[in-house]
């Protein structure tokens, strides 16, 4: 008679492979929290940054003034500037305003695009000088009174870890070096 051969893992091999991997995901998972919630503020500040030079553009080429405007609900059929006030979360409006106010009228006013809300773990506010909108003038400077626009995109890690969009009265849109605050205070 034949003796047979068992193969296969004993118990002991399986917990030590159990515990080898345990420890590496306990090393490994913060840092990939890490980089995806970097990731998600990255997206979103890109996002923002395009917009505005997009609407920067299209005041150009449009020759008349193009306004970002914050909204409260991006996702209903015909969206309307508004909102909190200074929180742009919800999303936002780029559109090329034919009556010259800063309200986005479906009747007078041509929708350029919509952008929806920020990842839903990201918070981004602006300060004072772009508190509900952002209007650019047909040759590519703010009509934000001379002050500079900053938005602030975090998330809960604070500061730190956020970005800062600045646009100086000239319309061209920056990335602070530091991030003062979480919620711009100019």
């Amino acid at each position: 008679m034949k003796s047979r051969k068992h193969t296969g893992f004993t118990i002991v091999e399986m917990l030590i492979v159990v515990l080898v991997i345990s420890v590496t995901m306990a090393i490994a998972l913060p840092s990939f929290n890490g980089m995806l919630s970097n990731s998600r503020i990255t997206t979103d500040t890109n996002r923002l940054v395009n917009d505005i030079q997009l609407a920067r553009s299209e005041s150009m080429k449009r020759g008349v003034r193009v306004i970002l405007c914050r909204s409260a609900d991006t996702t209903i059929a015909n969206p309307v500037c508004g909102g909190t006030t200074k929180v742009w979360s919800n999303g936002w409006l780029v559109f090329a305003s034919g009556n010259a106010n800063n309200t986005y009228e479906p009747a007078n006013d041509i929708l350029i695009k919509v952008s929806h809300a920020v990842h839903e773990r990201i918070t981004l506010k602006s300060n004072s000088t772009s508190n509900a909108n952002l209007e650019y003038n047909p040759d590519a400077s703010t009509n934000e009174g001379g002050g500079t626009a900053v938005f602030a995109i975090c998330d809960a890690r604070g500061a730190s870890f956020g970005n800062e969009i600045q646009v100086p009265p000239v319309g061209r849109p920056r990335l602070a070096d530091v991030v003062a605050n979480c919620v711009p205070t100019t």
